[in-house]
């Protein structure tokens, strides 16, 4: 009988083990949600639509979902999926602001002004704690608000955009994507680029070369 080797067995099963590890230490509890609808003016025109969702959980793996619409060119919707893991700096970053704002008090809405003059928004903080506490805190420019939002939660919104742009990026991050026409269709950070080497295709976006066109394709 043919012996097989021992390190051809050893291999495969160190590999499984070192998988189940790396899915064990990730903690999927969830630690913030950020749902952002927004229709972006420039001018008297209003040119792009957006309506997407960040999970963050405790551990920092990340999901965007990103439905996107130029209005300019009445261009079709376009859905954005990314996923991936946050590096130990990036989260601690969103975790120093969930600090600073004390989101255990957050509840209501608050006004602020955050895109161009004639655009329009509603963005949802969505905060939960380590056991079955949870709050949320709505900001918005539309009238509803009465109370302006404080400053804390303005920094944290601007470090959950900023994790959110650190996840497009990520050369480690999964991205897919429905066909586009335009940057507009895609979320800050990616544009709209034909994906493959030869003809047929649709353009997809993706992440742009590091001169902030579209990569070559061989």
């Amino acid at each position: 009988m043919r012996r097989i080797p021992f390190a051809s067995i050893l291999g495969p099963v160190l590999f499984l083990i070192g998988a189940s590890a790396a899915t064990a230490a990730a903690d999927l509890r969830p630690l913030l949600k950020l749902h952002d609808r927004h229709t972006t003016a420039a001018g008297p025109a209003n040119v792009a639509f957006v309506d997407q969702d960040l999970f963050v959980s405790r551990s920092g793996e990340a999901v965007l979902i990103s439905v996107n619409r130029g209005l300019l060119d009445n261009t079709p919707f376009t859905t954005t999926i990314a996923r991936g893991t946050a590096t130990p700096a990036q989260l601690a970053a969103l975790n120093a602001a969930l600090a600073a704002a004390r989101p255990s008090q957050f509840s209501g809405e608050c006004a602020t002004e955050l895109f161009p003059l004639g655009s329009s928004f509603r963005i949802t903080l969505s905060w939960f704690g380590i056991a079955s506490r949870t709050s949320v805190l709505t900001l918005t420019d539309d009238g509803t608000a009465v109370e302006p939002c404080p400053a804390a939660a303005l920094a944290l919104l601007q470090a959950a955009f900023a994790f959110e742009q650190a996840l497009l990026v990520n050369p480690q991050t999964s991205r897919e994507s429905s066909a586009c026409k335009e940057d507009l269709q895609c979320p800050v950070g990616l544009k709209c680029c034909y994906p493959c080497g030869f003809p047929g295709c649709d353009n997809r976006c993706t992440q742009p070369s590091l001169n902030g066109n579209c990569p070559l394709i061989p």
